[in-house]
């Protein structure tokens, strides 16, 4: 476990948004303003503690998260949606299984069910889900008809739709504290970032949430968060060899992580297709460090691991992107992850070309170190701990695809018993 100053843990919150987002913001977008509006609610109720408010509202803003892979992400949030039993249900796995929330994630579960059926569950979080529920709906109903919407639709269903005492705490918001004034400017996203400081994760749950945001590039394409899982332990193992210190180290290991994040902002047809790429084509992917650069530099408290991240695409003899830097303005960190990243990228298999074997490998890095692009000293630690590295990533790869395959075979059971319950 690594110290994380790096990042205060009300912008880990944003990262793991802004790493969403670059998906697609309209879920995250949805999820700030339930966050807020829950927010209000909950302080309004007045028995939540300030850090517990501020987690429920980080799980509010990515409570949509399953949406990202079983679909339905619509440009306005969609009012009375019960049937959306998929995107709750991955989303509550997904977020159970690979963050500090746990059990939490279960208010995820039922965020689209009816009051009168959640009511008689009597699970841990069935307030939250019953909030979320009501929330849904409320900003649904808002984007549709703004300053317009008859706030009596949600008295006229409260015991049945609605959980009564969510409804009065939300009419108490709106006379009190002017909820969708607030929402309509924008000054909300204000008021929320201040009160998000109030989270408090400790270095072990902030590692974790880095984990996670890790796992949430996998959402998109899965072999962007188990890539980044390679990089990390190959980065790892050579810094380790070479006798790097712990700050040293631990700056490396979240640089590994995070370092192609910006990736999910090139589009996706780009990545698969079966060919070399032209010119725009290769200008779209190369901008991914710039895109990433913008938002770590926004999160992070201190520029070593952004700068690590910028640099990983770098070369020695300047012709390397996006500033064309030349190794003697590069530390042995940024020199350590350009190798880590292209062992890790040969080893894995691209639409254009099949996985490379070691030795064609370790041939294409000789040439660059011969093109003084590469760093030697970094190759030659690589090469002499590829077997450790070999048995670690075999583990490593091992546990991701259980993983997968365990929340899968979740996901599955779960919806077949929803699916029997509804009929």
């Amino acid at each position: 476990m690594w110290a994380m100053d790096y990042i205060s843990s009300r912008d880990i919150c944003y990262l793991v948004c802004d790493i969403l987002s670059l998906i697609d913001k309209r879920p995250i977008e949805h999820g700030m303003r339930v966050a807020y509006m829950l927010m209000k609610l909950l302080q309004n109720k007045k028995n939540y503690e300030e850090y517990e408010i501020a987690e429920f509202a980080f799980l509010a803003m990515i409570h949509d998260i399953g949406a990202y892979v079983t679909g339905g992400i619509a440009d306005t949030p969609e009012y009375e949606n019960e049937d959306s039993l998929e995107h709750g249900i991955y989303g509550a796995l997904f977020v159970k299984t690979n963050s500090p929330f746990g059990q939490r994630g279960e208010a995820l579960l039922y965020h689209h069910m009816r009051y009168s059926r959640i009511n008689c569950m009597n699970y841990q979080y069935d307030t939250i889900s019953m909030y979320l529920s009501l929330l849904e709906d409320v900003d649904a109903l808002y984007m549709k008809d703004g300053d317009a919407l008859d706030y009596r639709v949600f008295e006229k269903e409260t015991g049945t739709k609605y959980f009564p005492e969510a409804v009065m705490f939300l009419l108490k918001g709106i006379r009190r504290d002017n909820i969708f004034a607030q929402i309509s400017s924008g000054n909300y996203k204000k008021e929320l970032y201040d009160f998000m400081d109030y989270t408090l994760f400790t270095n072990e749950e902030k590692e974790a949430y880095v984990r996670f945001a890790v796992h949430c590039m996998g959402l998109r394409e899965k072999h962007r968060a188990a890539e980044a899982i390679m990089c990390a332990c190959v980065s790892e193992e050579i810094a380790d060899a070479a006798g790097l210190g712990v700050r040293d180290r631990e700056k490396l290991f979240y640089s590994a992580l995070l370092h192609d994040m910006g990736m999910l902002a090139v589009d996706k047809t780009i990545e698969e297709l079966p060919r070399s790429l032209e010119p725009e084509e290769k200008k779209q992917v190369m901008g991914h460090v710039l895109v990433q650069d913008k938002i770590l530099r926004k999160w992070f408290l201190k520029p070593d691991i952004p700068d690590i991240i910028r640099a990983h695409h770098e070369r020695l003899d300047g012709s390397g992107y996006p500033a064309g830097k030349r190794g003697n303005n590069m530390t042995m960190v940024q020199k350590i992850l350009q190798v880590a990243d292209m062992f890790t990228a040969m080893s894995n298999k691209r639409p254009y070309r099949p996985a490379r074997k070691k030795e064609e490998i370790f041939a294409i890095l000789e040439e660059e170190i011969d093109r003084g692009r590469i760093d030697d000293y970094v190759v030659a630690v690589l090469k002499g701990k590829l077997d450790t590295i070999e048995r670690k990533l075999r583990v490593e790869t091992k546990n991701y695809l259980e993983m997968q395959l365990k929340m899968g075979n979740m996901y599955k059971l779960l919806l077949e018993k929803r699916l029997g319950e509804k009929l």
